[in-house]
């Protein structure tokens, strides 16, 4: 978090003096010619409660209009604000706000439930990779958390909120048509059972071939021999090609392979 890192640095810089005959001042905070810092909900574990919370080497205020904000905009981010008062312990106010929203074009809602619980395409502050933003409904806490997309869509989940994901990437204007063939040996295990799962993860999938998928997937053949590369062994040899628009025929797949084909090529 990024309050943690910001306690291995020191605040250089010029700073106010404190206004005479006066309690308290407030100054932004700055480190060295860097803009003034701003504090995310996350940077404060997603307070739900106004109050005095512990904060670098202080404390810091979150007012109850802050709390409010956040809770509607989980997104947004406030200016750090530090209050020089007469007492040795530093003390810090959350500032002005500054617009916390992602563009449209990089955040999308993937379900929404009955009780208040969302999912959400976005990115991961953390990694700036390609997640999935869990948040709960105020009952459950409302914290937010973020997964991976592969391991959103791993370990056999079937959720309505994982079939719309898979929607979502299935119809989404990125997708690419992606073949997969491998020779494995052997074709069983924990290994293979690992890659089958690798690729199960990608997106909406065809298996009507013993060792080719198809997958619609947001990943380039790169990217997916990367993930699924090692879970291959030595002898064992792996295809990525991308099909999307080519010219297909085929024989002897049943009813839903051939509308899927259809579909997707």
């Amino acid at each position: 978090m990024r309050a943690k890192r910001w306690l291995q640095h020191s605040v250089r810089g010029a700073i106010r003096p404190m206004v005479p005959n006066a309690q308290m001042a407030t100054v932004g905070i700055c480190f060295g010619n860097k803009s003034i810092m701003n504090v995310s909900w996350s940077d404060l574990n997603n307070v739900q409660e106004a109050g005095d919370y512990p904060f670098r080497d202080g404390t810091i205020t979150v007012t109850f209009a802050e709390v409010a904000i956040w809770k509607n905009n989980p997104n947004a981010q406030f200016q750090l604000m530090r209050k020089y008062l007469t007492q040795t312990t530093p003390g810090y106010v959350l500032g002005k706000q500054i617009k916390g929203e992602l563009p449209p074009d990089e955040a999308s809602l993937i379900y929404q439930s009955s009780n208040g619980d969302s999912w959400v395409l976005t990115k991961d502050p953390a990694t700036n990779a390609a997640a999935v933003m869990h948040r709960p409904n105020p009952q459950s806490g409302g914290q937010i958390s973020y997964i991976e997309i592969e391991k959103f869509l791993s370990e056999g989940a079937n959720g309505p909120e994982h079939q719309a994901l898979r929607h979502l990437i299935g119809t989404s204007a990125r997708m690419a048509t992606i073949l997969i063939a491998y020779d494995i040996h052997p074709t069983e295990g924990e290994t293979y059972d690992d890659l089958i799962e690798r690729i199960q993860s990608l997106g909406d999938w065809w298996h009507h071939l013993e060792s080719a998928w198809i997958v619609r997937c947001a990943h380039s053949p790169r990217e997916i021999r990367d993930q699924l590369k090692s879970s291959i062994g030595t002898d064992d040899q792996l295809l990525v090609l991308e099909i999307s628009g080519d010219t297909a025929e085929w024989a002897g797949v049943n009813d839903a392979g051939s509308q899927w084909l259809k579909d997707n090529i």
